[in-house]
């Protein structure tokens, strides 16, 4: 073969090596494409970017209506909507997720402690006396389980708490709670939020300690979890009154339910959310 011609060849594979890579990397440099729209549909299939607050919000943080402010509270593996008013979080959204190597930590002792970056400063003495427990919203054992001992110890802030019955706290919320490991240990993760229902908002007569802390009549806990592009809600409001011998499965609810009686919107980065609020999943 003639050296020019050999000489044209190498010269011809180098431009098209050279030309390969150059946009290859004008496609590694471009910007990033905006994230599509959130969106739901009737069937629960969401897409988008759903997850937020360092993964542990799912679909946005909850709104309040006008009128009712809340105090939104950032700790590691938590958030509470705080309200000074009723000096009660108004929601806490946590996240529980699977993990091969779990931290097996003992419940802290001592008090449940003053946030200081609330107006109401609620002490731990603020219940003491009065029936109720100090109920956690975001539970200490999972939080524990999931996130470790410095996580652990802010479930132990009093904008976490609110006064549960006994029969409540350390029975029937205290089984569903129970459940809340297992599964994101099947599932992979699970995202919660809960907090108080106050009767006084839908008619009902207002009710205190004599602190002042507002006492709940009930409590709502939702749970989402996500497959791929599906999602499932399960969702349920517990009163005060129970007995302690019953199980989550009866107190199934909507979404829709739980607006209603709170005056929260959940869900709301959820496009069409409606179509998931309506429908409830028994999880177990």
């Amino acid at each position: 073969m003639p050296a020019g011609v050999m000489v044209f060849i190498i010269l011809l594979l180098l431009g098209t090596l050279l030309y390969f890579v150059l946009v290859r990397r004008q496609g590694a440099l471009s910007p990033a494409a905006e994230p599509p729209p959130i969106a739901a549909t009737g069937a629960g299939e969401v897409s988008g970017p759903l997850v937020t607050e360092n993964g542990i919000v799912f679909g946005g943080l909850p709104r309040a209506s006008a009128g009712y402010p809340v105090t939104v509270l950032r700790n590691i593996a938590y958030i509470s909507g705080y309200s000074d008013a009723r000096r009660d979080p108004l929601y806490v959204c946590y996240h529980v997720i699977a993990t091969e190597h779990p931290f097996r930590l003992p419940r802290p002792t001592g008090n449940f402690v003053t946030d200081t970056r609330t107006r109401a400063r609620t002490t731990h003495d603020d219940f003491t006396g009065s029936g109720f427990d100090r109920g956690h919203m975001a539970p200490n054992a999972a939080i524990a389980h999931c996130f470790g001992a410095d996580a652990q110890h802010e479930t132990f802030l009093l904008s976490n708490i609110c006064p549960q019955s006994p029969n409540l706290n350390e029975r029937v919320w205290d089984k569903l709670e129970a459940r809340e490991v297992p599964y994101a240990d099947k599932s992979g993760e699970v995202w919660v939020t809960d907090g108080p229902i106050f009767a006084d908002l839908n008619g009902g007569a207002a009710r205190t300690l004599r602190s002042g802390i507002a006492v709940p009549a009930a409590f709502y806990k939702i749970l989402v979890e996500r497959t791929g592009g599906r999602v499932r809600v399960f969702s349920v409001i517990m009163p005060q009154s129970v007995r302690g011998t019953e199980l989550p499965g009866p107190f199934l609810s909507s979404i829709a339910e739980i607006e209603k009686e709170t005056g929260l919107t959940f869900l709301p980065e959820v496009a069409e959310g409606a179509s998931l609020k309506g429908k409830v999943w028994p999880m177990w």
